[in-house]
């Protein structure tokens, strides 16, 4: 069994705080962070958004709303302390967790980001189904809860592996 030594839990400490000023930061302004989302929307789908204050970007014809929600602020958490908890421990040298800690950090937010557009994405079919909102849901269960999993594995295979 492992133990805890004050440097690790300063590491959980410093990587909580990162978690909540990040969840913060984003969540600040919801125009500036939802903007990579609608950028890649627009791009892939060619629509056209208009922000809505306090609401999100809307889809210029009222199809669907990239909300605040849509931000995957709590993906992010989730992979970050995923990394943090179950990898930060296989690294020996200070400067190493360090590394570690800001790869982590970075890994997650791309990650979550693209899981988030896809999980979008693979929403937009069913805008104007009545059960809209369940299949969002589950679908959004289902990719968030398949990309924590295989980042797991991914993680825990290659630092066997070195």
């Amino acid at each position: 069994m492992r133990t805890l030594n004050g440097w690790d839990v300063a590491y959980y400490v410093v990587s909580i705080v990162l978690c909540a000023v990040t969840y913060l930061g984003l969540n600040r302004n919801i125009e500036w962070s939802l903007l990579p989302h609608k950028t890649v929307l627009e791009y892939w789908f060619g629509f056209r958004f208009v922000f809505v204050e306090n609401v999100g970007y809307e889809q210029s014809h009222g199809l669907f709303i990239i909300a605040q929600n849509c931000l995957g602020v709590k993906l992010f958490i989730s992979l970050f302390l995923i990394l943090v908890l179950g990898f930060l421990h296989k690294y020996k040298a200070t400067q190493d967790k360090i590394a570690a800690v800001v790869r982590f950090y970075f890994g997650a937010l791309v990650l979550a980001f693209f899981a988030t557009v896809v999980r979008i994405s693979v929403s937009v079919p069913f805008c104007t189904w009545d059960q809209f909102y369940l299949i969002h849901n589950t679908i959004s269960l289902v990719i968030y809860f398949a990309v924590g999993l295989v980042l797991y594995f991914v993680m825990e295979r290659r630092l066997r592996a070195e």
